[in-house]
């Protein structure tokens, strides 16, 4: 399997480092808190996976981060099966931009 470029691994890196020292800080502060750190942080790692594995072409633009970083897991599902009933999140846009 070879990771394409313009993944941006790095930055997904960068993320899932900060992320995971903060598990180990978190569990102190309080238990919502993690839960929703642990949800997020599952969730970017699955969108990378699946994407990387599958190679659905989910784009990772700021909308579709906010929403997996809200939502989680339930996010990655949605966007999974909008992708493949041909509807992109970030093709909506790019769509409506160009027929203007």
């Amino acid at each position: 399997m070879e990771v394409k470029t313009g993944h941006g691994i790095g930055l997904f890196l960068t993320v899932a480092l900060i992320a995971l020292i903060l598990l180990f800080i978190l569990p102190l502060s309080g238990g919502l808190l993690y839960a929703l750190l642990v949800n997020t942080v599952i969730g970017f790692i699955v969108i990378f996976l699946v994407n990387a594995i599958f190679g659905l072409g989910i784009r990772y633009d700021a909308l579709v981060l906010v929403f997996v970083a809200v939502f989680g897991l339930l996010a990655v599902a949605i966007l999974i099966i909008l992708n493949l009933m041909g509807i992109g999140v970030a093709d909506s846009r790019v769509n409506r931009n160009q027929k203007q």
